[in-house]
């Protein structure tokens, strides 16, 4: 995690190395039997962000959510948030390339950071104030914000100072809905391929004749006295 952190990229993303139907490392997993059922975890939760749907040899059933939680939370203490992040990418290309030769480079970059004069000040103006004075955060984005100001005029200054404080009101309001327990995960649901379709039929025959195989013949499935135990007949 901390590697990761250090690197200071506009987005991570964070996930479980996870075996998906199909893939080689399921397969692989299937023949050592230490793939979950789906009484054990739902297929629809199988997407590398909440749990493994395998034992882990190392790493204990559970911990791996947590892992991943602190991973997130560890690099936004460390790197702030990721649009803040990007505006400072945006900012960096346009001073790098607005007076570039190409006519059509110059078109782009300019277009592209638009939002950096109005929209994108305003939203880091609004994270600012979410942080304490004195704060190592909030000095980083005040010096990002200044840049700002610098480079796109007194314009992008009046329009951060007006829509500013709507943004921080929001965020604001933001947390304080999460904190009450409102949660952005939507339902999830999952349709399967042929592929899938064919695996999973495959697997449901592979049991049944296991289990067929274990229970042995049929009349010592319902009681029947296997032969050496019956009454021999005169």
């Amino acid at each position: 995690i901390e590697h990761a952190v250090r690197h200071d990229t506009v987005f991570h993303q964070f996930m479980l190395y996870t075996p998906i139907p199909g893939t080689p490392l399921y397969r692989e997993h299937h023949h050592r039997g230490t793939l979950l059922s789906e009484d054990e975890l739902s297929l629809a939760d199988t997407h590398g962000q909440y749990r493994f749907n395998y034992r882990h040899p190392h790493i204990p059933p559970g911990s791996e959510t947590e892992m991943l939680r602190r991973a997130f939370v560890r690099d936004f203490e460390e790197n702030g948030p990721s649009l803040a992040r990007l505006i400072r990418v945006m900012l960096t290309g346009w001073q790098r390339y607005r007076h570039h030769p190409d006519p059509c480079v110059r078109s782009r970059i300019d277009r592209e950071v638009d939002p950096l004069r109005t929209t994108y000040a305003a939203a880091l103006w609004g994270m600012r104030a979410s942080y304490r004075r004195g704060s190592r955060m909030r000095g980083k984005l005040n010096t990002l914000l200044e840049d700002l100001y610098r480079t796109f005029g007194w314009r992008t200054r009046i329009y951060a100072a007006l829509a500013g404080p709507y943004v921080a009101w929001a965020i604001r309001r933001e947390q304080q809905r999460l904190a009450r327990g409102w949660t952005y995960e939507p339902a999830t649901l999952y349709q399967r391929n042929a592929a899938a379709r064919s695996l999973a039929e495959a697997q449901a025959d592979e049991e049944a004749t296991s289990t067929s195989a274990s229970t042995g013949p049929h009349w010592q499935a319902v009681g029947v006295p296997p032969i050496s135990a019956r009454t021999p007949v005169p």
